[in-house]
């Protein structure tokens, strides 16, 4: 899943005039955290519906902002080193199962997708205002 923001070209354009490419790459950086660490704690929220043993909310991580193909990007996801390794159970929870021609559905049925689809909007204002941040100082 990613999270495309579009409206803020204008913004960015004015930052970097009045910053340096590095200065810019610095600031969307952070920006780009900060929204995702809003993704993630309503992630955490969302996956704690089905929650046992609290591996799968504890090992949630957010990596750090990188830049790829010329574009910076965060990852969202389970870490996969710790002692549980939800990250191979997950996708059970998000689309269920069939086991013995019969489907289940478990209780975290689809919560990872609704709770990324409801947090999108919240992490694309709080990039959009970090960038204004930044461009006001």
């Amino acid at each position: 899943m990613s999270v495309k923001i579009t409206g803020v070209e204008e913004v960015l354009a004015k930052l970097e005039q009045k910053f340096s490419q590095s200065k810019m790459t610095q600031v969307e950086k952070r920006a780009l955290s900060i929204a995702g660490r809003v993704i993630a704690v309503r992630l955490r929220s969302a996956v704690s519906s089905y929650r046992d043993t609290g591996a799968t909310v504890r090992e949630i991580k957010v990596s750090t902002p990188r830049r790829k193909d010329g574009k910076i990007q965060l990852k969202i996801g389970w870490a996969g080193d710790g002692t549980k390794q939800r990250w191979r159970l997950v996708h059970l929870n998000e689309f269920g199962y069939t086991r013995n021609g019969r489907t289940y559905s478990p209780r975290g049925l689809g919560v990872i997708k609704k709770s990324y689809d409801s947090s999108k909007n919240v992490a694309k204002q709080m990039e959009i205002h970090e960038l204004r941040k930044a461009l006001i100082k």
